[in-house]
């Protein structure tokens, strides 16, 4: 796991627009699935009203268990963006946008997630709130 809190001990160009490789580790689909729908609850804009607002990118890999499997700085949002692949699901993967708070520090701004099934504990979840 990183031992730094930005993931740049993988010579990554934490200013580059290009998607870079970090780690060769991947995860699985269930503990996307779980951050996405489990831990993160399905929030995809994190605002100052969330109590998830800040989350850093080690927060991540704590939770996820590994480093990203990729890089890239999006200039558009001055954001950036780590994307955990799945190894046993071949196009599962879960991206998330940190960006700078007013104390200078990378928090979560926005996640993403592509071909992560929502499961059925999400659904109850969601009628019973």
């Amino acid at each position: 796991m990183s031992k730094t809190k930005d993931g740049s001990e993988y010579g990554i160009d934490l200013n580059s627009c290009l998607i870079q490789k970090m780690s060769e580790e991947l995860t699985t689909h269930d503990v996307l699935q779980e951050t996405v729908y489990g831990w993160l609850k399905g929030t995809t804009m994190f605002f100052s009203a969330t109590d998830m607002k800040n989350l850093t990118y080690g927060d991540f890999v704590e939770h996820i268990g590994c480093d990203a499997s990729e890089f890239y700085f999006d200039a558009n949002y001055e954001s950036r963006v780590y994307i955990w692949n799945a190894s046993d699901r071949q196009y599962a993967r879960f991206m998330a946008h940190f960006r700078k708070n007013p104390e200078d520090k990378w928090v979560v701004y926005a996640t993403g997630a592509s071909q992560i099934t929502m499961p059925d504990s999400y659904l109850e979840y969601l009628k019973n709130r």
